[in-house]
């Protein structure tokens, strides 16, 4: 049991991660590496076969962990240090600015962080299957403060809130 809620695992690889199943998927995904054959067990399958290996092989190198890069590092333990200084805050809370030229990698040094965010908490509560610690939301360049409030309430997840009590 991973701990994360139970998801379909035929989840295509292109579900965008905006969705609870493509954040789940990509938090889940472990590549496996293929059998490692030797030549003449390779030569001893048609050729069919023997393509299809390659493939998996291919499918396995193109689909390896990023490297922990000193940027990468640093973003996860900022994150980290301000995760657990927000947790008692009720205003006033800390936040984190990424700024860099396009293609530096922020969006994936910021799923990175928490996809690393994510299974710490359910390691942390793996009882807590209705718990969702992660929500990716993209936002457009000229994005306002108003068009993030609205992408950013349950009511745009297609989830209901509980009814207000009086």
């Amino acid at each position: 049991m991973t701990g994360l809620p139970e998801i379909d695992d035929d989840v295509p690889p292109d579900t965008p991660l905006t969705t609870r199943e493509g954040w789940s998927a990509f938090v889940r995904h472990t590549p496996e590496p293929p059998t490692l054959l030797s030549l003449k067990e390779l030569a001893a399958f048609p050729p069919r076969q023997q393509a299809a290996h390659e493939q998996l092989r291919r499918d396995y190198h193109a689909d390896l962990p990023l490297v922990n890069t000193p940027i990468l590092q640093k973003v996860i333990s900022t994150g980290r240090l301000l995760v657990q200084l927000n947790r008692r805050q009720i205003s006033a809370r800390r936040g984190i600015v990424l700024s860099s030229a396009s293609g530096t990698g922020k969006t994936t040094a910021l799923t990175q962080f928490g996809r690393a965010h994510e299974l710490a908490v359910r390691k942390r509560q793996p009882d807590n299957q209705t718990r969702i610690p992660v929500i990716y939301v993209t936002v457009p360049p000229a994005a306002t403060s108003r068009m993030l409030a609205v992408s950013s309430s349950p009511g745009s997840w297609g989830w209901s809130s509980p009814a207000a009590t009086t």
